[in-house]
């Protein structure tokens, strides 16, 4: 049986209250220590349970950096997210596979839904060789300039039909050289904000009715939806004679945030509908050719330069050893320096001089004028400027005007003023201190 609070133990070598941590054998009163446990106070962890020695420490350190580790987490979730779990579409203008406002996805959808094999390509080489199949048709968008003139060339040869929208010059050289480049459309036109009529007898034209204004004009044998009332004609849409060469001059005819306006989808339908195959190509930077890239600057030097420039940095590197190797410890020598007051107060005197400060100097030599004449007068240091100038007129016979105006009120402007003053204040000292 083991101990209890006010009872005797059996055992004759502990006659009182047991030890702590003491038990008969067998025991298992509540507190009493149990076979394989520490000692009491190990807060009831067994010799298995007992926490590492480091532990406490990096408990600490958690709690240190728990913001920090945070904000590190946070950060790589955002990442993660961006990379993974973003939409992953295609953001271009007029991408067939864009649904953003400024995407054609509506466009060559329906167009698909028509029975139009509309082949989107990824590259030039891509585009060439989609354009082998017979009659296909040529969508191009290259507002960048990206592709060049060859290339241009090759596409309007693969071509059967070719349809650019807002062409610069070259493409327009290259693949409609019927049509040509008639600026920006007036603002007038963009202003009125009313659909512009077709103005021509083109089918496409006439199935649409109207378009909505926006882009560039363009002059061809065929123009359409006129912007321009003197001159030739110039307008959103023009055309060579067989329709085999087209320049829209708006890229909202297409895209999916106005092809519902006006008659926009009509003449996109019309335009791009009447082939198969429909090859849209919008070009990007990877299709600049290798050849057209900027050269390396250092290929262009002769073969000899790159031993030269070993060759001096080398000798440079020497240059500075030599150059910059220590003589030995520095010597020091005291040299007391001693500055007479006068130097002093010349060097003072050019400095207020080079800046122009007369009224820096002015309030200076006022101030230590009446700090001179207070002690020469017996005044106490916290005297006034007015006592100082009564006490100047009692001694010298002046009048309190006269000295007040002198001490107090006189600012010289010039510098031939101020030296006229001064004199005139070192005129009253001299005649005060032999009074």
């Amino acid at each position: 049986m083991s101990a209890v609070p006010g009872s005797t133990a059996s055992d004759p070598a502990s006659p009182g209250l047991p030890l702590p941590g003491s038990t008969e054998p067998g025991s298992t009163e509540p507190g009493s220590a149990l076979p394989g446990s520490t000692e009491p106070g190990s807060a009831g962890f067994g010799r298995d349970e007992a926490p590492a020695p480091g532990s406490g420490s990096l408990r600490r350190k958690l709690r240190t950096w728990r913001l920090w580790i945070i904000l590190a987490a946070v950060l790589a979730a955002t990442v993660v997210l961006g990379l993974f779990g973003g939409s992953g579409g295609d953001r271009a203008a007029l991408s067939a596979g864009n649904s953003a406002p400024q995407g054609a996805q509506a466009l060559a959808r329906v167009l698909q839904d028509r029975g139009v094999d509309v082949v989107v390509v990824q590259d030039h080489a891509a585009a060439v060789a989609a354009l082998q199949t017979p009659g296909a048709a040529l969508l191009l968008f290259d507002p960048n300039e990206y592709l060049s003139s060859g290339q241009l060339t090759e596409l309007g040869t693969a071509a059967a039909k070719t349809v650019l929208v807002e062409p610069t010059f070259t493409q327009l050289a290259r693949l409609a050289p019927e049509i040509a480049h008639a600026g920006l459309i007036p603002q007038d036109v963009l202003d009125r904000g009313t659909a512009i009529p077709a103005g021509c007898t083109d089918t496409a034209a006439q199935a649409a009715g109207s378009v909505t204004p926006g882009g560039l004009a363009y002059r061809g044998p065929v123009t359409c939806f006129p912007v321009t009332s003197a001159g030739p004609p110039a307008g959103l849409y023009a055309s060579s004679p067989d329709g085999t060469q087209t320049v829209l001059g708006y890229t909202g005819l297409l895209a999916n945030e106005t092809i519902a306006d006006s008659g926009n989808a009509a003449l996109a339908l019309h335009t791009l509908g009447s082939t198969g195959t429909l090859v849209w190509y919008l070009p990007t930077a990877s299709d600049i050719p290798a050849s057209a890239a900027p050269a390396d600057p250092l290929s262009l030097l002769p073969g000899w330069v790159n031993p030269l420039l070993a060759w001096v940095l080398v000798v440079a590197a020497l240059a500075a050893f030599w150059r910059g190797r220590r003589m030995g410890p520095l010597a020091l020598e005291p040299m007391p320096i001693v500055v007479r007051a006068s130097e002093t107060a010349d060097g003072r005197a050019r400095l207020y001089q080079d800046s122009r400060a007369l009224d820096r100097a002015a309030a200076n030599l006022r101030a230590a004028t009446l700090t001179r004449l207070a002690a020469r007068l017996r005044l106490g240091p916290g005297s006034s400027a007015g006592a100082v100038v009564e006490s100047a007129a009692r001694a010298t016979g002046r009048s309190a005007a006269e000295l007040d105006n002198l001490l107090k009120r006189s600012m010289p402007t010039t510098d031939s003023a101020l030296v006229i003053w001064s004199q005139e204040l070192l005129d009253l000292e001299e005649e005060i201190s032999e009074s």
